[in-house]
């Protein structure tokens, strides 16, 4: 399974950036949006910047369990914030990207089985590095049919 850490890495990177293969990545979907239409939501949804908050969120909590950090989780005020400015939460998450690819690239493929250290949840890095990609993905969606619907 040598290289899978890179493979994981491109993987990332293509459907955070652009060049995914299901269609537009994270960045694409959130091209041209206002801090206005920021705040859009669908009935009985989140709006897009607490999607993007609680994005960022579970980021930081990947970079965290990669890390070896056992005790960091996500507190409930941080799950799905209402970010104060569009701007700034979108650099966040833009930088957690960055966080995380070097995160992951630092990480050595012979770990990827391990069980990720924590107190309540039993799963391997390659699950976690995969949840994350496909946690986003979900998420885009998301925001892409709020967009379609609400702009």
């Amino acid at each position: 399974m040598e290289n899978e850490v890179k493979n994981i890495h491109d993987l990332l990177q293509r459907t955070f950036e652009k060049n995914a293969w299901h269609g537009p990545a994270v960045k694409e979907v959130l091209e041209n949006i206002t801090s206005r239409q920021s705040q859009h939501r669908l009935p009985g949804s989140h709006s897009i910047a607490e999607l993007v908050a609680h994005m960022t969120a579970w980021r930081i909590f990947v970079i965290k369990k990669l890390g070896g950090d056992v005790h960091y989780k996500v507190a409930e005020e941080m799950n799905f914030p209402v970010p104060a400015d569009w701007s700034v939460a979108v650099e966040e998450l833009n930088r957690s990207q960055l966080k995380l690819l070097e995160a992951i690239l630092a990480f050595d493929d012979s770990r990827l089985h391990e069980v990720v250290p924590h107190i309540s949840y039993n799963y391997s890095f390659y699950t976690l590095l995969h949840g994350i990609i496909h946690h986003d993905l979900y998420h885009a969606g998301q925001i892409a049919l709020i967009k379609k619907q609400t702009f």
